[in-house]
């Protein structure tokens, strides 16, 4: 009997209805990131079944809340079910069918990640609410004039290369930071370029500036993507931004943009108090941290998620498992947060707050404030790691040389492509109970690997169960081998999976492998999947009002 036999099925015709109604739920795809990257429920989010022990409670953090789970036709989902009853979540659904019978009725999938970000950039792209130029123009007015040239993604992104000139400004930080600097009292001669890898979070900087009233603003049309494919170079080289001037009333003006930055959106304020207490209720609320990273280290609100405003477009839908629950924006004071606040209201999101007072007034109210890194639970293997053996590095070496053992790497498609262990296997964690059976027979020796510790252990608990007998994890994982000198290899031999799904199962920043670069043909059909989400948009607005379309 399979698991599917005791799962609770659920027709998609229900989930329209809890959606037309707002009703709380979560639409969770248990494939791997590449799968749902080539293909979607809309409105549903990525979580692969081999990270639900870890990720869960962080995506959807009430036991009540009821989850709908889906694959391609029910095998992962059903099992996934069954994990997430164990973690005690009490209203666990299986989609019948799975997505096969969902596409197999007439339905579209969607395509790509953060797509209801992304369509809010290419919304503010096909009503002409941005300029765009394309590199030659760029390069053009850069030439002519004393524009300044802004990259608004992370430092990360930016560290790994830029437009030449670029000064590193995050989008939620452009207003605020060029207010300070009063640039926009230069005059004409000063245009101001907003730049990101691709469209979205360009086009949604360049908006926020022309909202806060710079006159001469542009947004570079398809990023460094098209930068490159134009024959120019990036550039690793950074330019640290020196204001060249600093105005006393800068953060005056900021706090002004914002407030009316949310007044035309149903974006709402929320009292310390009322916070705590929907948190201490279990109700469904986020708490969107939308400072800096590293401000959010230092010092946050327990529980909070760390995504930053100039983020938000193309983030902070993988964060958010219940689209129908109140989030709530917070910055130190509210500059920050409202503009947070202000684009989730216009991005599409039904429920959306800022903290009011922000941080300070948290912590006068009592509020306690936590530091630590975003992703610190994922060195926790305390519900993981008991009656599971450990292999060292040489032992397992040469256990490998001799053929007496097989070596399962059960991270994602793309970090094995990146750097494995030679002569290593890649067996998805998600899918281990169907695809082991290729490669190993019950009786036969496996060790398992994935970067750390945390996935490989969880793996073997999985591999036991199934009846492998001698099963251990490799201390330290790929990382601590790798470090310890030993041969890695990039590629996808001993892989069975696609180069297409690999590729997208590769995060935007994330370093990849040659074989994962972006290939021009690549950056074309991307760059076309993002226009086109502009162009779906003005045809249904068009179908929706009566008018032919263009």
């Amino acid at each position: 009997m399979t698991s599917e036999n005791h799962a609770s099925f659920i027709e998609f015709g229900e989930i329209e209805r809890w959606r037309d109604a707002g009703t709380a739920h979560a639409l969770l795809d248990v494939r791997e990131r590449g799968e749902y990257a080539l293909g979607q429920i809309p409105g549903s989010c990525p979580l692969p079944r081999g990270l639900i022990e870890i990720c869960l409670e962080q995506l959807v953090p009430w036991k009540n809340i009821p989850l709908v789970l889906y694959s391609n036709t029910g095998h992962r989902s059903g099992l996934a079910a069954q994990t997430c009853r164990e973690l005690g979540y009490q209203d666990v659904r299986v989609l019948a069918g799975g997505m096969n019978r969902w596409a197999e009725e007439g339905r579209a999938p969607v395509y790509g990640v953060n797509v209801i970000g992304k369509t809010f950039g290419e919304r503010l792209s096909v009503t002409d609410q941005v300029q765009q130029l394309d590199p030659d123009e760029i390069a053009d007015l850069a030439a002519g004039s004393q524009a300044f040239i802004f990259d608004a993604r992370t430092a990360s992104e930016y560290a790994k290369g830029h437009i030449p000139g670029a000064f590193h400004v995050p989008g939620g930080e452009l207003v605020p930071t060029l207010y300070n600097s009063g640039i926009d009292g230069l005059g004409s001669d000063h245009p101001i370029v907003v730049h990101c890898a691709g469209r979205t979070r360009s086009i949604v900087g360049a908006y926020l500036l022309k909202r806060a009233g710079f006159s001469k603003v542009f947004a570079l049309r398809n990023g460094t993507m098209a930068w490159v494919m134009s024959g120019r170079e990036l550039s690793v080289e950074a330019s640290p931004w020196n204001s060249p001037m600093i105005t006393e009333d800068g953060p005056a003006r900021a706090a002004a943009f914002a407030a009316d930055f949310v007044h035309d959106t149903q974006a709402f304020p929320i009292q310390a108090a009322e916070v705590r207490t929907s948190v201490e209720r279990g109700e469904a609320c986020y708490i969107i941290d939308v400072r800096l990273a590293e401000e959010y280290v230092a010092g946050h609100v327990p529980g909070a998620v760390s995504c930053p405003a100039g983020q938000l477009a193309n983030a902070v839908d993988e964060h958010i498992g219940v689209r129908d629950a109140l989030l709530v924006c917070y910055s130190n004071d509210e500059t920050r947060a409202r503009i947070g606040a202000g684009l989730l209201s216009r991005i599409g999101y039904r429920r959306v707050a800022w903290l009011a007072g922000g941080l300070e007034e948290w912590s006068r109210d009592g509020g306690a404030v936590v530091a630590g890194h975003p992703q610190a639970y994922l060195d926790d293997l305390s519900f993981s790691r008991p009656d599971i053996r450990t292999i060292d590095a040489d032992r397992l070496q040469a256990q490998l040389l001799r053929c007496s053992r097989v070596l399962v790497d059960v991270r994602r498609s793309s970090e094995y492509a990146l750097s494995h262990v030679p002569g290593s296997v890649w067996v998805p964690r998600g899918d281990l109970e169907r695809r082991i059976g290729a490669y190993a027979a019950p009786g036969t020796p496996l060790a398992v690997a994935s970067d750390r510790e945390l996935r490989s252990t969880l793996a073997a608990r999985t591999l036991l169960g199934m009846g492998y007998q001698d099963v251990v994890v490799l201390e330290g994982g790929v990382n601590r081998w790798a470090a310890a000198g030993n041969p890695v290899e990039e590629g996808l031999d001993g892989a069975d999976v696609s180069l297409a799904e690999a590729k997208e199962d590769a995060e935007l920043v994330a370093r990849r492998p040659k074989l994962l670069e972006r290939s021009r043909e690549d950056m074309v059909r991307y760059l076309d999947w993002e226009e086109r989400l502009g162009a779906e948009l003005m045809s249904t607005t068009e179908s929706s009002t009566g008018k032919d379309s263009p």
